[in-house]
């Protein structure tokens, strides 16, 4: 029993560290926040720190394709189960979204982290936007992502669209 009680402290305590705990994102949030995105069919959003795969899971049943990285495994295997048995495909991945690139295609970012953690993200999207020709959507959920300005605040979600340069001006100002 104690193995047990270890696996489970070391798969959802330790992860804390990288990002935020495991907290579900409602239905309606999540409806709320893809309404938001002007994505077409087949275009890619990727959740960072997909839990239990609900946000790509519902992304999938829209028509785009989903992708979530996931630090915790037994979440992981969670959302590949959900997917399957909703038959929406979506890909999941067991990894450190901080230390993953976005794949070059990705239209949308849907991301629910702690306070904490939202600079460490603005300097990653900044990395990521390095070389982009078209803008990235950012939903970030609950929390404001510092050195950019959300078009669009509803509901506990913030809504950016960062256009290739907008850190760029940020850097020159």
């Amino acid at each position: 029993m104690c193995v047990f009680w270890l696996i489970f402290l070391i798969t959802f305590g330790a992860i804390v560290f990288r990002g935020a705990p495991y907290v579900p994102t409602h239905k309606r949030t999540i409806q709320i926040a893809l309404d938001f995105l002007p994505l077409k069919k087949d275009d890619l959003i990727v959740d960072l720190g997909s839990g239990d795969g609900a946000v790509a899971l519902f992304a999938a049943q829209r028509g785009y394709c989903a992708i979530g990285y996931e630090l915790n495994p037994i979440l992981n295997i969670v959302a590949r189960l959900r997917c399957k048995m909703a038959g929406a495909k979506a890909k999941f991945y067991t990894r450190d979204f901080w230390l993953t690139p976005l794949p070059p295609d990705t239209k949308a970012v849907f991301v629910f982290l702690a306070g904490p953690y939202m600079k460490k993200l603005s300097r990653k999207l900044r990395k990521e936007m390095n070389g982009r020709k078209e803008p990235l959507y950012v939903i970030s959920h609950g929390f404001y992502i510092p050195d950019l300005c959300p078009e669009k605040v509803s509901e506990g979600l913030y809504f950016y669209k960062i256009k290739p340069g907008d850190f760029l001006a940020l850097q020159k100002a």
